[in-house]
């Protein structure tokens, strides 16, 4: 019911007429229904325009919702990832994948998620790509290819890799994709704008 909000709806033009008629249809069946005459056409319409727009709202608001939990699920991947980064010594501390910092250098191996955008330097193994790029196929990364860019977020399926982080903290593909689903906004059809 909120949706139906005459100020929610002046946010779309083309619903907040639809509503504006249904209202308009409601007050002639009402009119017809005090003065005798036929009022169920007058009725009718104005049910199936408030229902069009009750559809409308509840189609908004649950994209709405589904484009916040996409966020917040890519948030939770970003912060909760731990990243075993390797030392000057060679030995591998474990660390959050948000306090990673380019040239900084981890080791990822099967069934881990690979923790900031990178490049592949030492190793070869099928990445799952598909909560990035929608692909279903495992891609093969290896280094010293065209074919060594990580991707954060991903995960390894087979074998081990060792990458040099190249994204600044909030700069990697997963923050960009964060910020364009939270800023995403339904943009006015043609019909609309006219």
């Amino acid at each position: 019911v909120e949706g139906m909000h005459p100020r929610r709806l002046a946010k779309s033009p083309v619903m907040f007429t639809v509503g504006v008629g249904a209202a308009l249809c409601g007050v002639f069946a009402l009119r017809d229904a005090q003065t005798g005459q036929p009022w169920g056409d007058d009725a009718a319409i104005a049910l199936i325009l408030l229902l069009t727009v009750q559809l409308a709202t509840f189609a908004e608001g649950l994209a709405e919702a589904r484009g916040r939990a996409q966020a917040s699920a890519l948030r939770a991947t970003r912060s909760d990832t731990i990243a075993r980064r390797l030392t000057a010594s060679g030995d591998e501390e474990r660390v959050p994948s948000t306090a990673l910092r380019p040239g900084d250098r981890v080791v990822v191996s099967a069934g881990e998620v690979i923790p900031g955008d990178g490049e592949v330097v030492r190793g070869a193994a099928t990445v799952d790509e598909s909560a990035i790029t929608g692909e279903s196929a495992p891609v093969l990364r290896e280094a010293g290819t065209d074919r060594s860019g990580v991707t954060g977020g991903t995960r390894v399926l087979s074998d081990e890799l060792e990458l040099v982080i190249t994204a600044q903290p909030g700069d990697s593909f997963l923050d960009r994709m964060i910020k364009l689903v939270e800023g995403a906004e339904r943009q006015p059809t043609p019909n609309e704008v006219a």
